[in-house]
């Protein structure tokens, strides 16, 4: 994997294609490096010039010393030779500009930049470039301000104008780093997360996704975030068919199953999200807080913001915290009488003007014992001028922000576009999501790790086996499947029906037919050999050529599917309801593999369908243990054969046992 250190914290930098020509990519690279204040050396290279934006040039790159970052920004048909050059100098990377390449139409052009590049770590082409803001290196091709000092946020986007409207958001949203992919034609979105994990200063990372990548990459990456507590928000499109069309032809993206890819970021504790502000606001919020399990505590000067807090705590699995008895005596001795005490809190406009009380309300909010985090919802009022704007705010959110007195930092969020300061998050949505995530564990990294070997191993493409052979294989694993024999003849049907016990089900063995009742291939509930011979006389007439499978007919229970399979960025276990109630409901649950039965359990007690499972409500409580079990073994026997699909529909959930009476392997 190409090492990206140099080029994300360059020291020294040249610029291919240097000029004075204003709006050209060059020239606002050169002016971007100036503004920035950056410390290294800058060198452009131009044929001609001696120098450009007041920076000296060279006539070639091969003139150049071992910089750390290249820009190329000249026409595409030039680039591949340049990122040759900018190999064979040991240089530490590159940022080419130019389109022209995959996503015109030219992939044998990326594919010859991607020969020249070897090891070299290359961003873009078709992208806006690199911004270091902790090493003020604005290696980007549009004007761009740096803010004063670095956040704790890195931005990786496979759109350039998402890195723009990140680039430009208010408040400069608390950057570290900028990073925008182009067609990934070296560096792809993956390589870069994993490297801008271990960066001292990043605590966040928004994503802006077009492809889904490669699986085993994605999860080392995770799994590098996972280390040092990196937190992720990631805005993946393609959800809909257009938005996967309108994102291959962006960069020549090939946008996968969305479901599953959103499994394996929720795996790492990823928040996801639809649009760009929640992208960006979002991070922010993430990159503030701290991991704590307990519930939050919110105070509003609303009831109607109260009211909304709760309700979008409920609606994103927020945990609000269950105030003590002492808290809430002590905010009824601050609160005015016509004030409620509750979590949310409504300290009412009585007390709106009154920032000592103020402060002492999200102080004794903040210092309970059962609150995580304290979140306070301000709109700043109109119309201030700037002078008083800027008291207001340091009296106001002083005291209510300093972490001295609420014992832990506060999250601000402002409900309105515009009203906030500058570092508060804009939506209360926003900042609850962000809670949701932060009030959850880590995600594990030998999980992740785990995940990223399953991902590596590719399927084998084999036609699918007979359900016989099927449930030979998922009984070698030790999954239950029903008593059974195959026969041949109508003889041999009746004497296996004997052996395994009436009543019995027969179905049609025949190569290539795996939905037997559909044609008619399925008999079920036949309880005497005379029937036994009839049916599958019937069958063997219908079906020429075909075997008989004699089977105990199992007790009725509930019908769950579970799926296992190799067609997304990792392999998964899907589980839901089975039958008729799979597409109708759509209430599954998708993990990666693998999965253990603890980790099944968590995914089975997602689903809608629990409560049936349970016995909820006096009704008839099933074998999750068991379902959980078998769910568990199919996804372990995926692995192990190396097959792409094994699906068990429907596996019979009864009272006292799980077992799986179809299957399909391929």
């Amino acid at each position: 994997m190409p090492d990206l250190t140099r080029l994300l914290a360059p020291r020294s930098v040249a610029v291919v294609g240097a000029t004075d020509r204003e709006g050209s990519y060059a020239n606002a690279t050169l002016l971007n490096l100036a503004r920035a204040g950056f410390a290294g050396d800058v060198v452009g290279v131009h044929p001609t010039r001696t120098s450009a934006a007041g920076f000296p040039c060279v006539p070639s790159l091969l003139d150049v010393g071992p910089v750390d970052a290249v820009v190329i920004a000249t026409p595409a048909e030039t680039v591949p030779a340049y990122v040759a050059q900018a190999r064979e100098r040991g240089c530490g990377g590159a940022v080419v500009y130019a389109a022209g390449f995959a996503e015109s139409g030219r992939g044998d052009l990326q594919d010859e930049l991607n020969a020249a590049a070897g090891d070299l770590a290359v961003i873009g082409p078709n992208g806006n470039g690199l911004v270091s803001v902790a090493a003020r290196a604005p290696l980007w091709g549009d004007a761009v301000a740096l803010p004063a000092a670095a956040g704790g946020i890195a931005l990786v986007s496979e759109s350039g104008n998402v890195g723009v409207i990140g680039m430009g958001h208010r408040g400069g949203l608390g950057l570290h780093t900028v990073i925008s992919i182009g067609n990934a034609a070296v560096v792809d979105s993956a390589m870069a997360v994993e490297h801008l994990a271990q960066l001292q200063g990043v605590r966040a990372i928004a994503l802006y996704l077009e492809a889904d990548g490669d699986g085993t990459s994605w999860c080392r990456a995770l799994a590098a975030c996972s280390e040092r507590d990196v937190r992720l928000v990631v805005l993946k499109v393609g959800r809909s068919s257009r938005g996967a069309a309108v994102g291959q032809a962006h960069t020549a993206a090939i946008v996968g199953d969305q479901t599953v890819f959103a499994a394996m970021m929720e795996e790492a504790g990823a928040v996801m999200v639809r649009q760009p502000l929640e992208l960006l606001e979002t991070a922010r919020a993430l990159a503030v807080g701290r991991r704590d399990p307990r519930g939050a505590g919110v105070l509003t000067c609303s009831g109607g913001d109260a009211a909304i807090a709760a309700d979008l705590a409920a609606d994103l699995g927020v945990g609000l915290a269950d105030l003590s008895d002492a808290t809430e005596q002590r905010l009824r001795e601050l609160l005015p009488p016509a004030a409620t005490v509750a979590n949310p809190l409504d300290h009412t406009a009585l007390v709106w003007a009154d920032t000592e009380a103020i402060a002492a309300l999200a102080e004794t909010v903040g210092r309970d014992p059962g609150v995580g985090h304290l979140v306070y919802v301000q709109d700043e009022p109109p119309g201030l001028p700037a002078g008083s704007l800027a008291e207001w705010r340091a009296t106001r959110l002083g005291g209510v922000v300093g972490g001295e007195r609420a014992g832990h930092d506060t999250l601000v969020v402002a409900t309105l576009p515009g009203q906030g300061a500058a570092d508060a998050v804009e939506g209360l949505d926003n900042a609850l999501r962000s809670l949701a995530a932060l009030q959850g564990a880590r995600s594990s990294q030998h999980r992740l790790l785990d995940m990223a070997t399953a991902a590596s191993v590719v399927g084998r493409e084999n036609a699918p086996i007979s359900e016989p052979e099927a449930k030979a294989m998922l009984a070698r694993h030790g999954i239950p499947v029903p008593r059974g024999q195959v026969a041949v003849s109508a003889n041999e049907a009746v004497d296996a029906a004997l052996e395994v016990g009436f009543p019995v089900v027969l179905k049609a063995v025949v190569p290539g037919l795996l939905h037997k009742s559909d044609v008619g291939g399925v008999v079920v509930g036949v309880r005497t050999a005379e029937d036994v011979q009839r049916e599958a006389g019937r069958l063997l007439a219908v079906h020429a050529g075909c075997g008989i499978l004699v089977e105990e007919m199992v007790e009725p229970g509930l019908e769950v599917l579970v799926c296992a399979r190799r067609d997304g960025v990792v392999p998964t276990l899907t589980i839901g309801l089975g039958g008729v109630w799979t597409e109708a409901l759509s209430d599954v649950a998708v993990i990666p593999l693998p999965a253990d039965i603890d980790r099944v359990r968590v995914a089975v007690e997602s689903l809608r369908a629990v409560r049936l499972l349970r016995g909820d409500r006096g009704g008839t409580a099933y074998d999750v243990d068991g379902l959980c079990a078998l769910a568990s073994g199919v996804g372990d026997a995926l692995l192990t054969q190396q097959c792409r699909l094994i699906e068990v529909n429907p596996c019979i959930v009864g009272a006292t046992q799980s077992i799986a009476v179809d299957a399909i392997i391929a």
